[in-house]
């Protein structure tokens, strides 16, 4: 197991608000440039329109979270 993949399977068992805290700020450790304001609007409209076309279902805040500790169902 690398040293990432060690650290990470123990912040897993820390309370969900300690890892909620934790990746606001790694994702803020990451600085401007990680993210451009730009960039993320852009996302956010391509995911809207997404949801209006009826593309995309839309998922509770319960189900997205239970699908981050599963793997795709992808092929």
């Amino acid at each position: 197991m690398t040293a990432a993949a060690d650290l990470a399977t123990r912040l897993l068992q820390l309370p969900q608000q300690d890892r909620a805290a934790l990746a606001v700020d790694l994702i803020d450790s990451l600085g401007e440039t990680a993210w451009e304001d730009d960039q993320l609007s852009v996302l956010a409209e391509e995911r809207d329109a997404e949801l209006e076309r009826g593309e995309v279902q839309p998922l509770s805040y319960e189900a997205f979270m239970a699908g981050l500790h599963q793997p795709s169902q992808r092929g």
